[in-house]
């Protein structure tokens, strides 16, 4: 184990951790006012499309990860009309209550028992989750960025170390990208750049070690997973690197080419992670169907090294996926739920499509134009 990699955790090896007792919305989405109290276990939001079951499946993603899962801008989560979304989320254990407050003016802010944080960021890993949703496709279609992204986030929620790593290594990749552009306008003496390129290199080092460590331990789980769920096929996972050698000797030689692009061109921030199935690359020749297998292979694996390394499963959430997979994908997917699952949130457009298992368990919610009730 990596040093300083101590997970987040408040009570080691205890079930009752990560449970989110009560969400409150104000101006968030379609949501002017709503409160709703979960069970411990399964909850299932059940409504038509466009009523708000993914809208409120977010205020949770937000409260753990401080980001939307859809849309790029925060402001677009803010009820029109108004200036302010405040997102309120009380564990259970200790009635601890987290916020997220949105702005249209001013930067987004969190908040534990309304103590305000330096940056919105640090509530990261309070409320740990796996979020399985259509947009995680992007794991296997998307960009380099979006499968970095999907490594960051899931790191940054089990170690506070590696999120001290990446927000020191993103300031000093910035604070070397204005020296490079300056040096494009007049001479930049070498020693301005080495404080930055020692920041880049040692926390850039410490990212790498940290993102080969997960995948050490996603693989073996990932690839069962997927053998289950497609007998005969192969998942592949492993980091790609942009570049080969010592970080800090790279960066010295790469000046002169990072001054003409005007930016960084090596580091993690550069890395990709490749996904193949059966030694093809699933982002060209992978079908839909063998996308949507790996990439739900890799979320059943995120959900148990997260049980693993944290003591404590995280909350699980599913927007809609059950209903888009075939019956003997849906049935593993449902088994890994009831056997690993502690809390879970579901949203489908019909109560029943969460199947029989879950539903004899559950809390079940209706949605409907932006309020939620108790079936």
């Amino acid at each position: 184990m990596l040093e300083n990699s101590e997970p987040f955790v408040i009570e080691q090896g205890s079930r009752e951790v990560f449970v989110l007792e009560e969400v409150a919305l104000r101006n968030y989405r379609n949501y002017a006012e709503q409160k709703v109290v979960l069970s411990p276990g399964f909850n299932v939001f059940a409504g038509a499309n466009a009523q708000g079951k993914t809208n409120f499946l977010e205020a949770i993603y937000l409260l753990a990860t401080t980001r939307l899962l859809r849309g790029r801008k925060d402001a677009e989560a803010i009820l029109e009309g108004t200036e302010q979304a405040t997102v309120l989320g009380t564990l259970r254990e200790g009635a601890t209550q987290l916020s997220v407050v949105l702005d249209r003016h001013a930067r987004k802010r969190s908040a534990i028992n309304g103590l305000g944080l330096p940056r919105a960021a640090d509530l990261i890993g309070r409320l740990p989750c796996v979020c399985m949703s259509a947009e995680d496709m992007a794991i296997v279609r998307g960009e380099p960025s979006d499968r970095r992204l999907f490594l960051d986030l899931e790191l940054s929620a089990l170690y506070p170390a590696y999120l001290r790593h990446l927000s020191v290594y993103k300031r000093a990749v910035e604070q070397r990208n204005s020296l490079l552009r300056l040096s494009r306008e007049q001479f930049v003496p070498g020693e301005v750049f080495e404080p930055w390129e020692v920041q880049i290199a040692q926390h850039g080092t410490a990212m790498r070690q940290f993102r080969n460590e997960h995948l050490d331990r996603l693989r073996p789980v990932a690839q069962e997973v997927h053998r289950q769920m497609a007998p005969g096929e192969e998942l592949s996972l492993f980091v790609e690197r942009n570049d080969e050698g010592e970080l800090a000797d790279l960066l010295v030689q790469s000046r002169p080419t990072d001054t003409a692009r005007g930016g960084t061109g090596v580091g993690p921030h550069r890395d990709d992670l490749g996904v193949e199935i059966s030694g093809r690359t699933a982002r060209q020749f992978g079908s839909q169907g063998q996308q949507r297998t790996a990439v739900i292979a890799i979320k059943v694996a995120s959900l148990l090294a997260a049980r693993e390394v944290l003591g404590a499963a995280p909350v699980l959430l599913l927007d809609d996926i059950l209903s888009d997979l075939d019956e003997h994908r849906r049935a593993h997917l449902v088994e890994v739920v009831i056997a690993y699952a502690r809390q879970a949130i579901l949203t489908c457009t019909e109560a029943s499509a969460a199947g029989e298992k879950i539903l004899k368990a559950s809390r079940v919610f209706s949605v409907d134009a932006g309020t939620i009730h108790v079936e």
